[in-house]
């Protein structure tokens, strides 16, 4: 019975992952699979959301594995800073389950860090992108915003194409949500109306 719920739980994260693929980046269901089961092992391990984790991925590098920062030193599918792990960015970038290892590794640390902080989320979430004197406003103030927005469409299993890049503020995030929902069922809609082939 607890493989069962786990499984599912596998499924749940995978489609959320494969909800809140990139435009222009197609994400196959077999990897979203692989991301939900690598996003759970170790967020489970870590005491973080799992869906949180597949959020970070999305935000950092659309999904594309081999993904290298400009400087060099953000490596992988969770874009990982070289200078903050034991890992090489070769090994980063060859190995999804890597990187959520290390995204959850860290984002553990910053909600140690954070803790007690009236800004939480903020705070450990901005931490992860940029380091202990992080942003407070700005676009890399709102990071944290546009990660909540995609790990929010995860779990509702909606799709957002790149709208979550946009967010500034909790309020956008809603109407983001409301407008993907509402997408999805006028979709599910057209697809009921059609006669059966």
């Amino acid at each position: 019975m607890m493989t069962q719920i786990y499984l599912s739980w596998i499924l749940r994260v995978a489609m959320g992952a494969y909800a809140i693929q990139a435009p222009g980046e197609p994400l196959s269901f077999e990897r979203a699979v692989r991301y939900g089961a690598a996003a759970s092992f170790h967020g489970t391990r870590a005491g973080i959301d799992p869906f949180e984790l597949v959020a970070i991925a999305r935000n950092e590098s659309d999904f594309v594995e081999d993904s290298r920062g400009p400087d060099g030193k953000d490596c992988g599918l969770t874009q990982t800073r070289t200078t903050i792990t034991r890992y090489t960015c070769k090994q980063l970038r060859r190995s999804y389950f890597l990187a959520f290892q290390e995204a959850a590794r860290e984002m553990k640390e910053y909600g140690a860090a954070c803790r007690g902080k009236p800004d939480f989320d903020r705070c450990r979430l901005n931490h992860y992108n940029s380091g202990v004197h992080y942003a407070k406003h700005g676009v890399h103030g709102a990071y944290w915003l546009r990660v909540q927005c995609f790990a929010q469409a995860a779990r509702a299993g909606v799709t957002v194409g790149s709208a979550c890049r946009q967010v500034r503020g909790r309020g956008e995030i809603t109407r983001v949500l409301r407008r993907a929902e509402r997408e999805r069922a006028r979709g599910l809609a057209v697809a009921a109306a059609r006669p059966n082939s």
